[in-house]
């Protein structure tokens, strides 16, 4: 999908999620992603591994791609990103953290001390696709775009229903 595009997908759930590295950012696996991110209370590990890998590839493409970061720094790019753009990960940022660096999407010393976000060419399986698809991506941006048309054609749904209810003056 021509990254152009991305914003333009719908909103529908797709009825299958790609499993293949080649099928990550097919346009059916970018739909569960976009119902994914609009949703709340999503615990990473309830989701299935490709879900899940879809969702950790929003939070890494949100990570500086160079240098390498202290672990506070991390910490407070990863609670942004729970308040932002992974708003539908019920976890805090220290879990967040271990998911990433143990599904390889962040590295760090062997202290724990210093992290960097693993080049998208160095991520593992499904992983390398999402990497190369979202990583020029900015999360935040994409997902509030995903949450601000969701809500505009619920609240279309809405007055369409509204409307199509008989009136209480009729009867009278």
């Amino acid at each position: 999908m021509d990254p152009s595009t991305r914003n333009a997908a719908p909103l529908q759930p797709s009825a299958a999620f790609g499993t293949a590295a080649e099928d990550a950012t097919s346009g059916a696996a970018l739909a569960q992603l976009q119902a994914l991110v609009i949703k709340r209370g999503l615990r990473p590990g309830l989701l299935p591994a490709p879900e899940r890998a879809a969702v950790l590839a929003l939070v890494w493409a949100a990570l500086p791609a160079a240098g390498t970061l202290r672990e506070p720094e991390v910490n407070e790019l990863l609670r942004a990103q729970l308040a932002g753009a992974v708003a539908c990960l019920d976890i805090d940022h220290v879990e967040l953290r271990r998911w990433l660096v143990d599904a390889g999407w962040l590295q760090r010393d062997g202290y724990g001390r210093a992290y960097w976000r693993t080049p998208a060419e160095a991520l593992p399986d499904a992983g390398a696709a999402w990497g190369r698809y979202l990583q020029d991506l900015d999360p935040g941006a994409w997902v509030q775009a995903l949450a601000d048309a969701h809500l505009a054609a619920r609240e279309a749904r809405r007055q369409a229903w509204t409307a199509a209810q008989p009136s209480g003056d009729a009867g009278a």
